[in-house]
């Protein structure tokens, strides 16, 4: 019985090739989209996954005005001593300096200039995170100067030698810090958001003057979300208890007696850290996920359409197969039974192709893929349950409803040609121009996104920002602060080019992918109120390299006893001030710093953010230099740049340059947007593809059914012209009438989506009408290629059509 069932469809199917592989490559483009998402949505929630006890472990963030995910320093020794119910704290220090230097048998040294993940932490970290160890124990990092490698790490530097054999090795740490090689461990084995290749002992800190500074080792007024903190309770906690214990050892350690407390520091679980853009550039946001399943559902929903609206529209050709299987006494659950094994089987194949097709969507959605997405690291049953699952439920909701009609036909009507009067298929002709409106709906709706986002991000990368971006190179100085007084020198040979307009050396540029804020005490203020800046230093040069304007005051000038500093025209609503010159001579910190002039506004990220209060404080350090190009003449900067590099070696003889290019820095603020903006250009061709399809599969039997009709008027004197309008005008009607149901739709997602922008382009009408009249000109195309040759046809031929 199934065999015979299997050959019948088989030759179905193969007697309608070009009808099955519309459908096969309609639902594959489905399929393949739903399986790339489940890909990531399997990576995305593996993440921390292995932690033993992960509800008790959590990171602590600042939550107030600024978001960041970084903590007071000193905060961290004083919560290992004063809170005992924390079963861990492990603190988490990004390294500043990436360069290690690699003792080699021959006891030269090997120089790794681009070592990113180094972190100081402490014996506590591997008891929140297992490791398996290779070589020594984790009590090793308790001891300064030591320093503990993975797998990968030793392979990289020291080749094929055993992790016993490395043991007592000397690595180099920006330059001067001697370590020694103390453990190796496994390689990470899961995913998460704490992996790092070289661990070294946080105690090793204090002992270097650079590293102190560098790492802000005894300061309370300064948070950076590179030095970050982990903790694991004892129980399960009482999270509101424990943040008011924090709170009271900043009260304790920082703040004055009566002194209003400005911190708001949160923990925050270790399940939510990888979902938290918030505190977590990397991010996976959770409306990122919810909207790319939403895509991939809209996808597969738009080629089981298709595969309704043709099974459906062939129901009067296989009208008479139907009455005579009723006749010889077939029922109609083994006729349903039929249909839904040809589904089947159009289903099947089109999964088998999306296994394909899988490479290149994973092209497709790459800027949404995470880079350290590992096919191995996932579980290859649950990939198969879910492909089966889907072709199971995928073969039942797009074939139950056309085996429904097929089987719903009275045989005596079938056989003598009178399904006029089946009320089944005048509800299935409707059904057909619902759901091409829908597939419409989608394909008008994605367009028009896709040309506001390519809109918002031509005018964000193009705004100004308050200050000079184009033609300007920062040169981050290997060592970070460590290395200051070798940045001065390249300063100072560098100004010696004629290819440089301006150069400062100080910390980073005006605008920056994260935070740098610093917390001061204004002195003027009634109780010595703590307020919190976003905070830039430098020499005197700044303003000038980036052309930012005085609105009162004076530049600063670099001092010995004290620091001036300037403010931006934001900062003085938190002075409580109206007039910018009221402000020279406000002091902070019992006088330490003073404010000699005041900026104008500039931007600090991108623009979903707006203005904040910033403090540039005159500086002699720093790690960043600012250069100028000469705006008018790019011809030049490649010379200029072959100048500086050759400057840059005979200062960092052993590092490579890290040159780049402000606006471009700039231009990556903005790759959310851009990678959104490739995903719905894809939706966008992708659906109207599948759209596409189905309408001239429609068009096919269309003019498949109005043969005589065509024949007919054609004799009567009918030209080409008005037989393709007679046939397209019904079909493009719906297709118009797809494009004002989406105008709404399109309107709400793109506005709720442009609230998250401070700065944004308008939602101007003549998007909506040019995006009308492509869908609608692409529609006339297809419905054409066929029309026209029906309606070119030899009207003999036509009426000779039975």
């Amino acid at each position: 019985m199934i065999g015979n069932s299997l050959k019948t469809a088989y030759r179905f199917l193969k007697k309608h090739k070009l009808i099955t592989c519309i459908n096969v490559m309609s639902l594959a483009i489905g399929i393949t989209a739903t399986l790339v998402i489940f890909l990531m949505i399997q990576y995305d929630y593996s993440f921390d996954k292995h932690v033993p006890n992960r509800e008790q472990v959590y990171r602590i963030v600042s939550n107030g005005e600024f978001k960041n995910a970084g903590v007071y320093v000193p905060l961290v020794r004083t919560m290992q001593s004063e809170l005992p119910n924390l079963e861990a704290v492990a603190p988490i220090y990004r390294s500043h300096v990436q360069k290690l230097k690699i003792s080699s048998a021959t006891d030269k040294f090997q120089v790794f200039p681009k070592e990113q993940q180094i972190v100081f932490t402490n014996s506590q970290y591997f008891d929140i995170f297992p490791y398996k160890w290779l070589a020594g124990n984790a009590q090793t990092l308790n001891t300064a100067g030591n320093i503990v490698l993975t797998k990968k790490a030793l392979e990289k530097f020291y080749g094929k030698e055993s992790p016993s054999d490395v043991i007592g090795r000397t690595v180099i740490y920006a330059d001067s810090i001697p370590l020694q090689v103390a453990g190796v461990i496994e390689n990470p084995q899961h995913n998460s958001d704490f992996n790092f290749d070289s661990f070294i002992a946080e105690s090793t800190i204090p002992q270097n003057n650079n590293l102190k500074d560098m790492y802000s080792w005894d300061a309370w007024n300064s948070i950076s979300d590179t030095h970050q903190v982990l903790i694991k309770t004892k129980t399960q906690p009482n999270s509101p208890l424990l943040e008011r214990n924090i709170a009271n050892l900043l009260k304790k350690y920082k703040y004055k007696e009566g002194e209003k407390i400005s911190d708001k520091l949160e923990l925050q679980a270790l399940a939510d850290v990888h979902f938290d853009p918030r505190f977590n550039y990397d991010a996976t946001h959770p409306g990122t996920l919810r909207n790319l399943i939403l895509l991939a559902f809209f996808l597969l929903a738009l080629g089981a359409v298709n595969f309704i609206n043709l099974s459906t529209a062939q129901s009067i050709e296989r009208a008479k197969e139907v009455g005579i299987r009723k006749t010889l006494g077939s029922s109609k659950a083994t006729l349903i039974k039929q249909f839904l094994l040809e589904t089947f089987l159009i289903t099947l194949s089109a999964t088998l192709l999306a296994v394909l097709l899988l490479p290149l969507f994973l092209h497709v959605f790459e800027g949404f893929i995470p880079k350290n997405l590992n096919l191995d690291r996932l579980d290859k049953t649950v990939i198969v349950f879910f492909l089966f699952g889907q072709l199971i439920l995928v073969s039942l909701l797009a074939g139950f409803y056309p085996a429904w009609v097929l089987t719903g036909y009275a045989p005596v009507l079938a056989l003598k040609n009178q399904l006029g009067k089946n009320t089944n298929l005048s509800r299935s002709s409707w059904l057909r121009k619902a759901l091409t409106i829908f597939q419409f709906v989608m394909a008008q709706a994605f367009l028009i996104c896709v040309l506001i986002v390519v809109r918002q991000i031509n005018y964000v990368t193009h705004k100004d920002m308050g200050f000079q971006k184009d033609a300007i190179v920062n040169i981050y100085i290997p060592g970070s602060f460590q290395n200051s007084a070798k940045g001065v020198i390249l300063k100072n040979e560098l100004k010696k080019l004629t290819d440089i307009k301006a150069i400062s050396f100080g910390n980073i540029a005006p605008a920056m992918n994260g935070w740098m804020t610093t917390a001061i005490t204004y002195d003027q203020s009634p109780d010595k109120e703590s307020l919190t800046f976003d905070g830039r230093s430098g020499d005197e040069n700044y303003l000038d390299v980036y052309k930012i304007p005085l609105l009162a005051g004076r530049n600063v000038r670099l001092r010995d006893s004290t620091s001036e500093m300037l403010i931006n025209r934001k900062g003085l609503e938190l002075l409580h001030i109206k007039n910018p010159q009221d402000a020279i001579g406000k002091t902070f910190e019992n006088g330490q710093n003073i404010i000699v002039g005041v900026m104008e506004d500039f931007d600090l990220a991108s623009a979903r953010q707006g203005v904040k209060p910033v403090l540039y404080t005159g500086s002699k350090t720093g790690y960043v230099l600012h250069i100028a190009l000469d705006q008018k003449h790019p011809e030049n900067w490649k010379s200029a740049i072959d100048k500086i590099t050759l400057c840059y070696k005979s200062v960092f003889p052993d590092d490579e340059l890290d040159l780049r290019f402000l606006d471009e820095v700039i231009q990556n603020f903005y790759t959310q947007e851009k990678q959104l903006s490739k995903l719905l250009s894809w939706a966008v061709g992708l659906s109207v593809f599948i759209a596409g399809l189905g309408l001239f599969g429609l068009a096919i039997f269309t003019a498949n059914q109005r043969t005589k009709e065509i024949g007919i008027r054609k004799a009567l004197g009918a030209s080409v012209l008005q037989i393709t309008f007679l046939l397209l005008k019904n079909l493009l009607a719906l297709v118009a009438i797809a494009c004002l149901i989406a105008f709404p739709i399109a309107y709400y997602f793109m506005h709720h989506w442009l609230n998250d922008f401070v700065y944004r382009t308008d939602l101007n009408p003549w998007i909506f009408g040019m995006s009308a009249l492509s869908l609608i000109a692409f529609a006339s195309f297809v419905l054409s290629t066929k029309s026209i040759m029906a309606a070119r046809a030899n009207p003999v031929d036509s009426l000779r059509d039975e």
